[in-house]
């Protein structure tokens, strides 16, 4: 089921799996990254998104290294999420490291968990080499972002935001999320 329609017909559903977490230090260095990369996701395929200083960019990792439209700066990083249909790094800029957690679902421990739908700014005018380049021509914004789908007029962002209670008050809510797929994002 595509993510457009995971939002129509299904709604917010809660759901129920398996997920194991991890935390993550790494050196603010491309092969430092990318050496973790290999280790956590064990030759498969991930998109990638960085927010620099100066701009966002999203390429892919191909199991061995990432790539991407531009140059890929890891000392410019603030924060980058590297993902795939199983699992996903998110990572943040702490002083002169780069800090945050793995998670993979299908294994560990019972979890429940909320998928959502969320579309994307700016819409497909042009496809080329696995990528769609999005362009908001009112506020003069584009971006270039990996997908295999490359028919879709709109796209969007499919996430998995996970829950938990708090052992205090017996409340539960979200605790985590992570990208999970890009996906084509046009109503019927």
């Amino acid at each position: 089921m595509s993510g457009i329609d995971l939002a129509k017909k299904i709604g917010l559903t809660l759901s129920s799996g398996k997920n194991l977490r991890e935390k993550i230090d790494s050196e603010i260095t491309t092969g430092g990254v990318e050496k973790i990369l290999r280790e956590k996701f064990q030759g498969s395929r991930a998109v990638f998104v960085a927010w620099q200083i100066q701009n966002i960019i999203w390429g892919e990792f191909d199991g061995e290294k990432l790539t991407a439209s531009e140059e890929i700066a890891p000392e410019f990083w603030l924060e980058c999420r590297i993902f795939n249909a199983d699992a996903e790094i998110h990572l943040k800029r702490v002083g002169q490291k780069l800090r945050g957690r793995y998670i993979r679902d299908g294994v560990g421990e019972d979890n429940f968990y909320v998928d959502s739908f969320a579309r994307l700014w700016g819409e497909n005018f042009d496809a080329a080499n696995g990528c769609i380049n999005l362009l908001d021509s009112a506020r003069k914004l584009h971006m270039s972002i990996p997908s295999a789908d490359t028919a879709s007029k709109w796209y969007g962002l499919l996430t998995r935001n996970y829950i938990a209670s708090d052992a205090k008050t017996g409340l539960s809510g979200y605790v985590d999320y992570r990208f999970v797929s890009v996906e084509g994002a046009d109503i019927e």
